[in-house]
């Protein structure tokens, strides 16, 4: 099977999980990474703003913030798909962009410079190679910028099936909840 394909199957699982067991795999997740010693020690934190069928990342960001801690969110040049962090510091500001993904719409600071940043995906294996959405913008910044990787996934996400390429980036430690 094509990375492709995986994604496609992976995100029709996603979009069809329970939206009880759902939120208990959120909130459990959230729990989890707020007493990893990497959240712990991280003062920027890399995070993304999720899709509905995507583990819930505003009530962390929310508890970021709360916890004086800096949330930062992609900001993601098209043109030239790069793609850099902006401080978020009030949901309020956010925007929709023309491809239908939100992001910071405020004069706030942008950085590439993280403590920790918590790494979304479709499919991920047991050793935290993962399959995006395929633009490849998370594997570029990871291969150009050292910090913390966690990505908070559900178990329907696991695939140990796809092979991996030499641009696929490694996350440090993945946080998997139990849907089954």
């Amino acid at each position: 099977m094509k990375k492709s394909d995986f994604r496609k199957e992976t995100l029709k699982h996603m979009k069809n999980l329970n939206k009880s067991i759902k939120e208990k795999a959120d909130q459990w997740l959230a729990e989890q990474l707020f007493s990893t010693e990497e959240y712990k020690n991280a003062q920027k934190i890399g995070i993304v703003l999720a899709m509905n069928h995507e583990v819930d990342t505003y009530s962390i960001i929310k508890q970021i913030i709360n916890q004086n801690k800096q949330a930062f969110v992609p900001a993601t040049e098209y043109s030239t798909k790069k793609m850099t962090f902006q401080r978020l510091t009030d949901l309020s500001t956010l925007a929709v962009d023309e491809k239908g993904i939100k992001y910071v719409n405020a004069p706030t600071e942008k950085t590439d410079q993280l403590d920790l940043i918590i790494v979304p995906g479709v499919v991920f294996n047991n050793y935290g190679y993962r399959i995006g959405y395929g633009g490849g913008y998370f594997d570029k910044f990871l291969s150009q910028h050292r910090a913390a990787t966690i990505s908070l996934i559900y178990d329907i996400q696991l695939n140990n099936d796809f092979n991996t390429e030499s641009h696929d980036e490694k996350v440090d430690r993945l946080i998997i909840a139990k849907t089954k």
